[in-house]
């Protein structure tokens, strides 16, 4: 459980920073600017971000989310939910072309190259990557963050170690040369959070879809959410320590690093690369199954359209689209969190909950029954069908949810051999099991007033 946890955590991490976050662009508008008022707004994001991501992950898990517009109509009105479906493919996009116009000013300040050679290498990264399905995506950013971050730790270091100025006065020098996203301190961390949570919603829904477990999905997001603040709260006390020297850069974590050593700096821009990727990445691919999904056929199609497309408008400044086009975002992410949270405090966070022990209830049983060592009985049988009559997903969905994971216990722990057949057709031998089930336990004559829900899903 903890392993995977810790994967689902570092696979969020992974998708929600992004450029602004890696080059440290975003915490010098974001918190650096207002100075040591700043860093107060950092502590703030450290007690929201983590329950916010939470929630997001086990609302993934809990519908078995292949896209945020399935969640959004389970939890809010139809016209809130198109309003979150439609609003958030357009703000995703700008934070994709935004990606894009980090990762030419990337290298462009580390190594002076043109600032299209940057984005154009990002594309082809992006194009190939997406063409893996989402397991190997999820898999694939959360392989490259432990170095995301000890690359930002680095950093941090570094700008403890080295300060000899005063508190007083990097404070005052902040104020005076920052360019500040909002009016005042507490705006900018609370558009900040929206905009951080924004950023990564739709592909940490899907992230959370591809666990069955609500559970461990949401102390996965806990946890990345937990990383993601942590850092940032240590960029923003590092990056004001050393504001006089990184104020005017575009990649001011890349600046710092690359005072350490230059060899380092290589490496650092390297790993900020990757993080700028991972984002990239996390966007475009979620947002082309989206826009895809009423035609599953053009899904890589579609995918391609529009992440060329926002190539296309990377070109324009970097820091410039942070400041103008992130705050903007940032608000209708505001919205997005309201919504998501104040629906998972009223009422959902319990239905999840019961949804999460029904589904370890079934999973018990389904390896009790696998077991050849164990007597089943009509009681377990019974037990499971109500379980599974009770969850929000039908039959079959439950078991090619579970299937996988349930095998490779099984295999694992008790020696069992099954085949890959075997495996493929869980949810049809659960659909059938509740099936006979209910007809077993229905009147002569009466069957067609107890469908089950495969039953009526498909007539």
């Amino acid at each position: 459980m903890f392993k995977r946890i810790l994967m689902i955590g570092l696979a969020y991490f992974g998708v929600t920073v992004g450029a602004g976050f890696a080059s440290g662009q975003e915490m010098l508008q974001y918190y650096v600017s207002y100075g040591w008022w700043g860093v107060a707004g950092a502590l703030v994001n450290l007690i929201v971000m983590p329950i916010t991501a939470m929630t997001i992950l086990q609302y993934g898990s809990c519908f078995r989310a292949q896209s945020h517009g399935g969640v959004f109509r389970s939890i809010t009105s139809m016209v809130v939910a198109k309003v979150m479906d439609y609003g958030l493919p357009i703000a995703r996009f700008c934070v994709g072309f935004v990606m894009l116009a980090g990762a030419g000013s990337n290298l462009n300040q580390q190594f002076g190259l043109p600032l299209w050679v940057g984005s154009a290498l990002m594309v082809a990264l992006v194009l190939g990557a997406g063409m893996l399905n989402t397991d190997k995506v999820s898999t694939l950013i959360g392989g490259i963050t432990p170095l995301m971050i000890a690359l930002l730790l680095a950093a941090v270091v570094y700008a403890v170690v080295t300060f000899d100025g005063t508190f007083q006065g990097v404070h005052e020098f902040a104020l005076q040369h920052g360019t500040p996203a909002l009016s005042n301190w507490f705006l900018a961390t609370v558009n900040y959070t929206g905009l951080s949570m924004f950023s990564g919603i739709a592909m940490a829904i899907i992230i959370g879809g591809s666990n069955w477990s609500p559970r461990a999905a949401g102390w996965g997001g806990f946890l990345g959410g937990l990383i993601f603040s942590g850092l940032l709260l240590l960029m923003a006390i590092a990056l004001l320590l050393r504001v006089e020297d990184v104020y005017d850069a575009d990649l001011p974590t890349l600046a710092l690093i690359d005072q350490i050593n230059p060899v380092l700096g290589v490496i650092a821009s390297v790993g900020t690369y990757l993080m700028i990727f991972s984002t990239a990445l996390g966007v475009f691919y979620s947002l082309g199954k989206r826009l895809a999904a009423p035609w599953p056929s053009a899904n890589r199609l579609i995918f391609v359209a529009v992440t060329l497309i926002g190539f296309g408008l990377s070109f324009l400044p970097f820091t410039s689209l942070v400041n103008n086009v992130f705050p903007v975002i940032g608000w209708l992410g505001v919205l997005f969190v309201a919504i998501l949270l104040g629906t998972w405090l009223v009422s959902a966070r319990t239905d999840i909950s019961e949804e999460g022990l029904r589904r370890d209830k079934i999973r018990a049983l389904l390896l009790y029954r696998l077991d050849p060592q164990r007597r089943w009985t009509p009681r377990h049988a019974n037990a499971l069908i109500q379980a599974v009559d009770e969850s929000n997903l039908r039959a079959r969905q439950l078991g090619d949810f579970l299937g996988p994971d349930l095998y490779r216990e099984a295999t694992q722990t008790s020696g069992i051999e099954i085949s890959p057949e075997e495996q493929s057709e869980l949810g049809e031998r659960l659909s059938a099991m509740q099936r006979e089930h209910r007809q077993s336990n229905t009147p002569s004559g009466s069957h067609a007033a107890t469908q089950t829900k495969d039953d009526a899903a498909n007539a």
